[in-house]
């Protein structure tokens, strides 16, 4: 509690003084227990986490930078609702993710490669998609908060995002490309304060 408490102070000196006003800047860290990402095409919820979050807040402002980090995820799912599919399923942080923390809101933009591995259909036949297999660009994930996110004590940042094309997945490129890209994809993350 004491901890929390003297984050919250500082931020809020920060706002107080302004800019010009040399003040440490917080850092809140925070633990990511669980999240999910829903794809749309596939009809499949992919989990995410447990993982790290780290936000460089600029007090005066609001304005933060961040970076995340996540493991790997299996993920498990049915081509044509049929055929049972696993891959692994990996996001990469590409550049910081940006944002503002306004009035205890949450808005924030992330880039993120998505990259698959160890593909195997109907269970057990691989799809050799090689070390290299990801989108053809970052997909732009816009996320706010949650009505009952608090900045101080954590909760769930949510996102509706676009998955693009694949590319660099051999011979399984065109395949994948006719699964999983589209737009739609709902994307949560639970977030909890990190007292230290």
């Amino acid at each position: 509690m004491l901890r929390t408490m003297i984050v919250g102070a500082v931020a809020l000196a920060g706002v107080l003084v302004g800019a010009s006003t040399a003040v440490a800047e917080p850092v809140f860290n925070y633990d990511v227990p669980s999240g999910t990402s829903v794809i749309k095409k596939l009809n499949a919820t992919l989990p995410l986490g447990p993982g790290k979050l780290s936000v460089d807040l600029d007090g005066a402002s609001g304005n933060f930078t961040s970076t995340i980090q996540l493991p790997p995820a299996a993920g498990s799912f049915k081509i044509f609702g049929i055929f049972p599919t696993t891959a692994t399923v990996s996001l990469q942080q590409v550049g910081l993710v940006t944002g503002t923390l306004v009035d205890g809101v949450v808005t924030a933009h992330a880039n993120i490669n998505i990259q698959l591995s160890d593909v195997k259909a109907i269970g057990f036949i691989p799809l050799l998609v090689g070390d290299n297999c990801k989108t053809k660009v970052p997909a732009s994930i816009d996320l706010h908060s949650a009505p009952d996110f608090n900045p101080l004590e954590g909760g769930d940042l949510l996102a509706t995002y676009t998955i693009p094309e694949f590319a660099n997945c051999n011979l399984a490129t065109g395949i994948l490309n006719g699964l999983i890209p589209g737009p739609d994809n709902q994307l949560q993350l639970t977030l909890k304060f990190i007292i230290e």
